[in-house]
């Protein structure tokens, strides 16, 4: 009679190595997610304090940005000076074309166009006229979002400015 009665059983060692290789894969899935994450995407609060903004200054001002490598949308909630409410809305394509802005009586569209992935350049209008152009970056470590500004009041004077966002 042989000593081998059969193959030699390797379950619990499969069973071990199957759990092993979930866990990789859960972390590489992890990983990618998080490597795929867009740098505007989160909640910005604006920093009065870093901003150099024409008044009248805003009481607060919070951006929810949700944006990929084709698309941005943004939700804004402003307190003007006054205590009064608005919220804008804008949903847009990097493709240079014009997009609605939602909610604000000062402005008609945007056209944003995707620089690099922590740069945004946008040329905002009201009635097809150019009132605004902007530059957006977003800090190498994501923790920082500025927005620097150029244009004309609603009284036909130069404005040049700079937002200065915090991540939250």
């Amino acid at each position: 009679m042989s000593a081998s009665s059969g193959p030699v059983s390797t379950l619990p060692d499969e069973r071990r190595l199957r759990v092993k290789m979930r866990a990789i894969l859960c972390s590489l899935t992890f990983m990618a997610a998080l490597a795929s994450a867009d740098p505007f995407s989160g909640t910005w609060v604006l920093n009065l304090s870093k901003s150099r903004l024409p008044p009248p200054l805003p009481r607060k001002q919070i951006s929810y940005i949700e944006a990929n490598s084709t698309s941005i949308r943004i939700r804004e909630q402003i307190v003007n000076d006054k205590g009064e409410e608005m919220n804008i809305i804008v949903d847009a394509k990097f493709d240079g074309k014009d997009y609605p802005i939602v909610g604000s009586p000062f402005v008609d569209t945007v056209a944003y166009e995707r620089v690099d992935s922590h740069t945004l350049k946008g040329t905002v209008k009201k009635a097809g006229q150019v009132v605004t152009t902007e530059t957006a970056i977003v800090s190498q470590d994501g923790k920082t979002l500025t927005g620097t500004y150029s244009g004309t009041d609603l009284n036909g004077k130069r404005v040049n400015a700079v937002a200065v966002f915090d991540k939250q």
